[in-house]
């Protein structure tokens, strides 16, 4: 699926987007706030979805290769958060949506023909 359909469903802001961000695909999710889990997640053109505001998960989704990170629980965004995301060049959104509900409502788009 592609990221944009996930951004608009879930509502979210964005924070940083590089040029071309909406064409990029999504082929699985990982939702975690453990840097332990996320690092030995399994998966192509992940997006990962979080509650972290840590610069490390920033660090942590490009060693992943995240195509992108979406943060929920309407988390407030520290100082420095953006411009990490921007000098990696990883697409970094806000929903307001609870991590589950995001995961369900991500879900259902899958389940979309």
């Amino acid at each position: 699926m592609r990221l944009q359909e996930i951004v608009k469903e879930l509502d979210a802001a964005v924070l940083y987007a590089p040029e071309g961000w909406e064409e990029r695909t999504v082929a699985s999710v990982i939702a975690s706030d453990l840097i332990s889990d996320i690092l030995v997640g399994e998966g192509e053109e992940q997006l990962l979805l979080t509650s972290l505001t840590s610069i490390q998960m920033v660090r942590t989704s490009d060693l992943i290769g995240a195509v992108a990170i979406m943060l929920v629980h309407r988390r407030q965004v520290p100082p420095g958060l953006e411009d990490a995301a921007r000098n990696l060049d990883i697409p970094l959104f806000r929903s307001a949506i609870a991590k589950y509900d995001a995961c369900v409502r991500v879900g259902r788009l899958e389940e979309t023909p």
